[in-house]
């Protein structure tokens, strides 16, 4: 072979190393297209900054501790001091008593005989033309200015259909009492006049019960000029109570 031939041989095998080497870097670009796909991933991530937005509102969620203090003022509220005062202010309750005896008690109470209203006995009493005769059992000799003070108050036995009524009388009777001795005392028809006490002032509209009691009494003098009967008093012993049905007839 001559020398040319050699050489063209040898150019022609360069040739086709050259090519082959310059086509083993072509595989690599398919390799490059998974992080694509990855790409494709982060896509899905535009979620979570919509989650970010809410998170702004949690921070109001931060303001509840700020209303508890506003719990603690409404507590102060709820120690509502001023109605209980209001129910300490009920020193009107002791006016109830507006009198107190100054003076010991010293009898019993008087035990009363008629007009009441038990399982056994049944007593009425008619107006306007009848009287009242209130009877009860002494308690002994009163001593000096002591008294029985009769008291009655009117109450109608339905509901609504009239008002109640009160009046009192002082009975200052003779000290030749002995005890369980009967002691009189009546209240006449307000038609009749007289200087004979009436229950003018206890006179019903409609048929009422008619609640009575008998008081032994200190008789303190200040009467009413011209009415014997009303003057003021301090008790000297319990009350003794009755009742009786006062109506029409």
């Amino acid at each position: 072979m001559s020398r040319n031939l050699i050489c063209l041989l040898a150019l022609g095998m360069l040739a086709m190393l050259v090519i082959g080497c310059g086509t083993t870097p072509t595989p690599a670009p398919p390799a490059t297209q998974p992080p694509q796909i990855i790409t494709v991933i982060i896509t899905t991530t535009p979620p979570p900054p919509t989650a970010t937005s809410p998170l702004p509102t949690n921070t109001p969620v931060l303001t509840p501790a700020t209303v508890e203090s506003p719990t603690t003022v409404a507590v102060k509220p709820t120690v509502v001091g001023t109605p209980r005062p209001v129910a300490t202010k009920k020193p009107t309750v002791p006016a109830i008593t507006p009198t107190p005896s100054p003076l010991p008690l010293k009898y019993g109470a008087p035990g009363l005989i008629r007009p009441i209203w038990t399982d056994n006995q049944k007593d009425e009493a008619k107006y306007p033309g009848g009287a009242i005769e209130f009877i009860w059992k002494a308690v002994g000799g009163l001593g000096q200015d002591e008294c029985y003070l009769l008291q009655v108050n009117t109450v109608p036995t339905t509901a609504g259909a009239g008002s109640a009524k009160g009046d009192y009388w002082v009975i200052c009777e003779p000290n030749e009492r002995r005890a369980d001795y009967p002691v009189r005392f009546v209240l006449e028809s307000p038609n009749r006049g007289g200087t004979q006490p009436s229950y003018a002032s206890i006179l019903p509209d409609t048929e009422v019960w008619a609640h009575w009691s008998i008081t032994v009494v200190k008789n303190l003098g200040q009467c009413d000029p011209g009415y014997k009967y009303h003057c003021k008093t301090a008790p000297l012993s319990p009350a003794g109570k009755g009742m009786f049905l006062f109506k029409g007839g």
